[in-house]
């Protein structure tokens, strides 16, 4: 049974979320109208956008659970009215930008907030003020709106009446859950597959999150300020590039493994084979990471069939080819005494000259990335106990390899 906390505040902390998605909505729909815009949060409203730094819309958004309607005595009407009414008071003589009231809700038939839609039809802005002020005067009012209707009716009436005059109300927006929706209409996500556009929907937000905490962190002396459509644009064509037929989406930040992960790796084949050239912590741990990544990032492309296994196999086949070519001249020359003794020495040569070849090659053009190919080749060592046509670093893997197996199975 779900049940609900007395004092949740869930539907509260949804508003704040779809406040900042909302804003990306709102920026996204402008960098192609106005090469100046900009966007900042929680200055003089709930979104400010800009034209340079200057505002030119203040917007309220309003998000609720459920359809319902919004009237001339809604909360929320009135508190937009309060906050507009102080923003205007703090822009002075500035030019008064438009004052929009977004709302998941419908406005209620025959409601004033009809005449202050944005359709010439319908919108009468003498007959909703004249409305307004009569009902910021009704002392029978609710007593949660009082404090806001007198603040309106403090202002003089030429402010009122310019206040008014900018007030939009747009209703029925997209509630929090189809706002994602409404991004891929706004940004053309929509005409890639679907898996692509929740993938591109998923990384730009996640952009977005961290720039919308940047500009909220009051307590960040050096915060960002607002972020521009042009910064917003250039994000979104780099993201799009990554998911482009000819390319493949590849994280920009290769997080660290944890200590659980590396521990995880540590009975592999490919480790076995970076500790028989006696390679110290820290040089494993960076191996063992580019095959972690390489790893995950090849399994999601087959999973998401962005490739095809046969591409995958070709690369596997000429990644082994660079590497054969690499073994071949070190073992041989190491079998020929040019490495004395040292089997350890040769078989860290190996590993970096076939590291080296590796970075050569791409699994598609556009896949730049050079620990895609490393990480692979490390992937290809890890089968080496199990492959006809095994991949090693020492001179003698093979041989060792299959010994410490023996004495692992005896041990057991």
């Amino acid at each position: 049974m779900t049940e609900k906390m007395p004092h949740s505040a869930a539907g509260q902390m949804l508003g704040y979320l779809y406040q900042c998605e909302w804003a990306l909505v709102e920026l996204a729909q402008r960098w192609f109208k106005d090469a100046e815009a900009a966007l900042r949060m929680e200055m003089l409203d709930d979104i400010d956008l800009l034209h340079g730094s200057v505002p030119v819309e203040l917007v309220q958004s309003k998000h609720h659970g459920g359809q319902g309607e919004i009237g001339s005595t809604s909360a929320d009407l009135w508190r937009s009215v309060n906050s507009w009414c102080d923003a205007l008071e703090i822009l002075g003589d500035a030019p008064l930008p438009l004052l929009r009231l977004v709302t998941t809700q419908r406005v209620a038939a025959g409601s004033l907030l009809e005449k202050l839609r944005a359709d010439p039809q319908t919108r009468d802005v003498a007959a909703a003020l004249a409305a307004l002020e009569e009902l910021a005067g009704d002392a029978e009012g609710p007593k949660t709106t009082r404090p806001w209707r007198e603040r309106f009716l403090r202002c003089t009436p030429v402010v009122r009446e310019a206040l008014v005059g900018q007030i939009v109300v747009d209703d029925l927006a997209p509630r929090v859950s189809e706002v994602d929706s409404k991004l891929r209409e706004v940004i053309g996500v929509w005409k890639t597959d679907q898996g692509q556009s929740q993938e591109i929907l998923e990384e730009l937000k996640g952009w977005w999150w961290g720039v919308s905490k940047e500009m909220l962190d009051r307590s960040n002396p050096s915060r960002r300020a607002s972020v521009s459509a042009e910064e917003l644009r250039t994000k979104i064509d780099y993201v799009m590039s990554k998911y482009a037929q000819t390319s493949l989406p590849i994280s920009d930040r290769l997080e660290r493994l944890t200590e659980e992960e590396v521990a995880r790796y540590q009975d592999r084949v490919f480790v076995a084979q970076l500790q028989l050239l006696k390679l110290g912590r820290r040089s494993i741990r960076f191996h063992l990471g580019e095959y972690h990544h390489a790893w995950t990032h090849r399994s999601r492309w087959v999973h998401r069939h962005y490739v095809d296994q046969s591409e995958l196999d070709q690369f596997e086949a000429d990644l082994r080819r660079e590497w054969e070519q690499v073994f071949s001249k070190r073992a041989d020359a190491f079998d020929a005494g040019e490495y004395g003794a040292d089997a350890v020495k040769a078989g860290v040569d190996i590993l970096d000259k076939a590291m080296a070849a590796a970075e050569t090659l791409r699994l598609r053009p556009q896949v730049e990335k050079r620990w895609v190919a490393r990480g692979t080749l490390h992937a290809l060592a890890d089968l080496a106990t199990q492959d006809d046509d095994p991949v090693g670093w020492h001179p003698d893997f093979e041989n060792l390899l299959s010994r410490s197996s023996d004495t692992a199975d005896g041990e057991e």
